[in-house]
């Protein structure tokens, strides 16, 4: 992959404290101002009181002591203008600072190095009895520095990772990852999160069997992994999670790269559509909170989020490439985008889903879900703003601006290539990294246009 200067991600400028170029430019303006008339008053003054009788008259006095004033005057206001010039072109060789993190990066390459030495740096192997060999990585970067036994999800984002880093030496062994992530595959033909009770669940099944997919891995076992997707996402097997945004969200986009055929998808995207609801506090707008409005979840009534709205946008956006146009979609997109564009939160977010387990007698299998909030904003601006835009115009200057605003709070939240949480060095979630170094990607590369 080319590496390319990223455009310019403008910084968020703050007015400096007054400092000491303030200070000088401060005193030249009322220097420039006032201190002309200062000098000639005094000069003529003088010139008054010691100029001789002798001269014609007090015309004669007057007129030599006031010429002599103004000139004096003149003097002054030029080099308070020469000084007060010279001063603001200093000034503006030297720009105000940005806040936090420097957000105007020359290029992704010391980025995509540091994000490739964390991976090499991090992944874990470790002889399981019954599975094999695993290689790979848990969910945090930082446990599997210690060597913490690789998880599905974990791997699943690392392997999107090294995908998107396009490395051509090999290294990161991408073949040992996908033999990873089948060896992870549990009884019932799915994935799930090392914090479930067991069950494959649809929105980890769908991430792997997307990164297996984007690998190139035999069609034939993913054919039988979309099959067994299907099967959880049946009427009535998963009322809980089939009421959340992101869940749904999750199988669309898994789709979209293992079987962008599979009814399943257009059925989806119906029920997303009509899980929108309007925000009377941006004109009726439509958007999502965290659960579908015709779901069945017990949490309704999750007030519009962006996360949630731009989860939303980037699978009905990607839907629309491969189905069609629909119009209620359609629709609900365009608003959606309008919406977003309309929000400046960029606040990650957490949501606790809960279900019941499998039996029943097992408890609740519980997931938390965290939300990199301003990469889903670049992600879904970045998917959907062109079309949006070309059926409105107006919105083409607020769009970019905020997809601008989105991409530089993305890249603060980085270090040397590794994303954290909350600017924690204690937690450095991986899918988080690929979040991030997927939006800069898109970025550099294509603006407006189509994120992976």
């Amino acid at each position: 992959m080319a590496v390319r200067q990223l455009p310019p991600i403008p910084p968020t400028v703050v007015a400096p404290a007054v400092g000491q170029r303030d200070r000088s430019a401060l005193v030249l303006l009322q220097l420039s101002r006032y201190g002309p008339l200062a000098a000639a008053y005094t000069v003529f003054q003088s010139l008054v009181g010691v100029l001789p009788d002798s001269l014609s008259g007090d015309a004669a006095r007057y007129g030599l002591a006031g010429t002599a004033g103004l000139s004096a005057g003149a003097l002054v206001l030029l080099s308070a203008l020469l000084a007060r010039s010279r001063a603001e072109q200093r000034n503006t060789a030297q720009p105000a600072p940005a806040t936090g993190a420097d957000r105007s990066p020359g290029s992704l390459a010391p980025l995509l190095r540091g994000t490739t030495e964390a991976l090499l740096r991090s992944r874990s192997t470790v002889d399981d009895p019954q599975q094999g060999r695993l290689t790979g990585w848990a969910h945090f970067i930082e446990e599997s520095e210690s060597g913490q036994r690789p998880t599905a999800i974990g791997t699943a984002y690392g392997l999107h990772t090294v995908l998107t880093l396009g490395g051509a030496d090999g290294l990161l062994e991408t073949s040992g990852l996908v033999d990873t992530l089948w060896r992870l595959r549990l009884p019932d033909g799915g994935w799930a999160a090392r914090t479930g009770t067991g069950v494959g669940r649809p929105e980890v099944t769908a991430l792997v069997l997307g990164a297996l997919s984007r690998a190139g891995a035999d069609s034939a076992g993913i054919a039988d992994g979309v099959a067994a997707l299907e099967r959880m996402t049946a009427p009535g097997e998963d009322p809980e999670g089939l009421s959340r945004t992101y869940v749904v969200t999750a199988v669309m986009r898994g789709l979209l790269r293992a079987m962008p055929r599979s009814p399943l998808l257009g059925r989806l995207r119906t029920e997303l559509v009509a899980g929108a609801v309007p925000d009377p506090e941006h004109g009726g707008l439509l958007c999502w909170g965290h659960s579908l409005r015709t779901g069945t979840s017990s949490h309704y009534q999750s007030l519009p989020s962006p996360a949630h709205t731009a989860h939303a946008v980037l699978a009905l956006s990607r839907t629309a490439r491969v189905l069609g146009e629909e119009g209620r979609s359609r629709h609900a997109l365009d608003q959606a985008v309008a919406w977003l564009v309309e929000n400046d939160r960029f606040t990650p977010q957490t949501e606790h889903l809960r279900r019941p387990a499998i039996p029943p007698a097992v408890g609740v299998d519980h997931a938390m879900i965290s939300h990199f909030t301003a990469a889903w904003v670049a992600k879904a601006l970045m998917s959907a703003g062109p079309e949006t835009v070309r059926g409105t115009p107006d919105l083409a200057g607020p769009l970019r601006s905020r997809l601008e605003q989105a991409v530089a709070e993305v890249y603060a939240q980085q270090r040397d290539g590794v994303w954290e949480w909350r600017n924690d060095r204690e937690a450095q979630p991986l899918w988080m990294t690929y979040q991030g170094l997927a939006v800069l990607q898109a970025w550099a590369l294509n603006g407006l246009g189509t994120t992976r």
